[in-house]
């Protein structure tokens, strides 16, 4: 069965760099097509450059509920996935993705929960010094 989704995971994945081109070359007289290709990528590129950055409190927030395991859906992905641009959050993530995949947070031994506990408490103190710093 993993065999199975592997083989379609990557026969999707060829399929959709593949396509493209391939219908460019079937149909040269609608090579405009290939432009929503193009707009495809442009809009792709557009949300991650202009994508805002979490708040330290919003990342906090994030890890508490993944430890305590009061996550659904898609909450464990766009954890893992979401691009950080502010080095300070950006290192506080990496660390809490040193200490285990999220789905697995809320099965960890205390020790490593109290890694995660410290770093949402760096979190909401760095939230607290940046307001403090906004509002002088």
């Amino acid at each position: 069965m993993k065999r199975a989704l592997k083989f379609a995971s990557g026969l999707g994945c060829l399929i959709s760099v593949a396509g493209p081109l391939v219908a460019v070359v079937l149909y040269p007289r609608h090579k405009w097509l290939f432009a929503f290709v193009l707009i495809g990528f442009a809009a792709l590129w557009l949300n991650r450059r202009f994508a805002k950055d979490p708040t330290p409190q919003a990342l906090a927030d994030q890890i508490e509920r993944l430890l305590t395991g009061n996550y659904a859906g898609w909450d464990v992905d766009d954890f893992e996935m979401q691009s950080i641009r502010d080095s300070q959050l950006q290192d506080l993530h990496r660390r809490c993705m040193n200490v285990g995949p999220p789905e697995e947070w809320p099965k960890l031994n205390e020790e490593r929960k109290n890694q995660l506990r410290e770093i949402i408490v760096e979190l909401r103190g760095l939230d607290d010094t940046r307001k403090a710093g906004a509002g002088s």
